[in-house]
């Protein structure tokens, strides 16, 4: 079965309904350190989140994962120093897109675009402990577990241990020149 085709397509504030649906799904909620916030915070997270890299006032990307012309997650970047080269990445997506292969399409779309930016070298994210389909997907694009960070978040109510996952850019080139893949279009 082959996956479908992905495309990563600016935040927007018509995606909203879907990133809200998108947070309140069983696996998001149950997985990941999601704090509760009003629509307006989220609204104004979507609108004011760039999706050109290459605008050097930007420090914080969001994009939508668009699949069979359906907004099915978003991958985001956060925190970028070009000065050190790093960035945190995130990505969600909806309970009837897991387990797909559409996250690793998603964020291999989100690496190609970050890595675009001359200066970046690190990209990492986090895991929660429990959050398996994460880690695999981390190791699955080159990652590597960098350290834990103990009690760091709340999920549900109850604290939880995170895992920091890091890629360096020899290990992202390194990785995609051994398995011989050309970057995704979209």
């Amino acid at each position: 079965m082959s996956t479908p085709d992905v495309r990563l397509v600016p935040a927007l504030a018509e995606h909203l309904e879907a990133w809200l649906a998108i947070r309140a799904g069983p696996t998001s909620r149950r997985l990941l350190p999601l704090e509760e916030a009003p629509r307006e915070a989220l609204l104004r997270r979507l609108t004011e989140a760039s999706s050109d890299v290459m605008d050097l006032r930007a420090t914080s990307f969001r994009w939508m994962v668009e699949c069979e012309g359906r907004i099915v997650g978003t991958v985001s970047a956060r925190d970028l120093s070009r000065y050190h080269g790093r960035v945190e990445v995130g990505y969600m997506l909806a309970e009837d897109s897991l387990g797909r292969g559409l996250g690793t399409r998603a964020l291999t779309l989100l690496l190609d675009k970050l890595f675009a930016i001359p200066s970046l070298y690190h990209v990492w994210l986090t895991t929660t402990e429990p959050n398996r389909a994460s880690q695999g997907l981390a190791r699955k694009l080159g990652f590597r577990q960098e350290g834990l960070l103990r009690g760091h978040c709340i999920v549900q109510g109850e604290r939880m241990d995170q895992q920091v996952w890091g890629l360096l850019r020899p290990e992202w080139e390194a990785g995609r020149s051994a398995r011989n893949l050309k970057p995704f279009g979209g």
